[in-house]
């Protein structure tokens, strides 16, 4: 694993779509019924043939990282690792495109949509995930899991570091608004903690999450743990 060096990351397309997670994501309680699973599996071709994923890593040392590591939530998930991998990955701007398009005259699929590229890239940012791990464990270290902006306390602001630090406009095709929205919308960055030990991180609840007053799955008495 290279040092603060962005390297591109090969992800594959799943061949499918987590029906069940985008269900999730619909806003379905307990098992979908048979119409929202429909709902869901007209739109899912359109939006796994929109979709090009790409990914893009680099390993840094903490102490490089001072600026972009911020908040007591972001150090607690990386106690005991002197290292931090960051990540971006986005499905690319066509999965946009194809949301739009499936929402014109049907709000219905729009949404169904929207739910289904949520779970693909959670699908990808997975598998973006298993590839690290792989490479990690071939020097024997070890990755926590991912910490996103916006997770406890560590703000959504530091958005427009972490893609310089990752050159995403460059690599990935993934920019920063001044208001930190990603383009393309279905883009996740994220840090891992890397270690000599194995570690698993922490990840903040609802109570210091800073999206919980806009979360959805709050609205639906759910949590995204599950």
């Amino acid at each position: 694993m290279q040092k603060n060096i962005p390297c591109p990351l090969g992800v594959e397309l799943p061949a499918q779509i987590d029906l069940v997670e985008a269900a999730r994501y619909f806003g379905a309680r307990g098992q979908p019924d048979p119409g929202t699973m429909a709902l869901l599996e007209r739109c899912a071709g359109p939006l796994l043939k929109a979709a090009a994923p790409r990914a893009v890593w680099l390993r840094a040392g903490r102490e490089a990282l001072s600026g972009l590591i911020r908040g007591k939530d972001a150090e607690k998930h990386l106690e005991g690792c002197g290292e931090c991998v960051l990540l971006a990955v986005t499905l690319g701007a066509g999965v946009d495109e194809a949301i739009r398009r499936l929402g014109v005259g049907d709000i219905a699929a729009g949404v169904a949509a929207d739910a289904l590229a949520s779970a693909l890239a959670e699908q990808v940012c997975d598998a973006a995930e298993a590839a690290l791990r792989q490479l990690a464990a071939g020097e024997n270290l070890y990755l926590t899991g991912r910490f996103s902006p916006g997770y406890g306390d560590w703000p959504i602001q530091v958005q427009p570091e972490l893609a310089r630090l990752l050159d995403t406009p460059r690599r990935i095709g993934l920019c920063v608004t001044d208001s930190f929205l990603m383009t393309p919308r279905k883009s996740v960055t994220a840090v891992l903690g890397l270690s000599e030990q194995p570690v698993t991180g922490w990840r903040a609840g609802c109570g210091q999450c800073a999206l919980r007053e806009k979360c959805e799955y709050r609205k639906r008495g759910q949590t995204c743990e599950g």
